[in-house]
């Protein structure tokens, strides 16, 4: 998978973030899982974005949904990136 923008390409083809529902800040944790290889935890998720324990756990839990994050770990130590590495 790789990032373009706001767009994403992968075996299934091109697809554009936005249409999906990703919100701003899921669109840049997932640039920054496939662009700079980073894992983020939900601690690190809020305080980049200044945002909820709450938020940042839907957003993260929606990116593993959608099959683009995977969580690694358990609880405070779960780590999140991207799908594939």
């Amino acid at each position: 998978m790789q990032t373009i923008g706001l767009l994403v390409t992968s075996r299934a083809g091109v697809m554009d973030l936005p249409e999906l529902g990703l919100n701003e800040r899921q669109i840049e944790a997932l640039r920054l899982m496939v662009n700079e290889g980073q894992e983020l935890s939900n601690k690190e998720y809020r305080e980049m974005f200044d945002v909820s324990n709450a938020t940042a756990y839907t957003d993260l839990s929606q990116l593993v949904d959608l099959g683009y994050v995977k969580g690694i770990g358990k609880g405070r130590a779960r780590r999140y990136m991207a799908a594939g590495t």
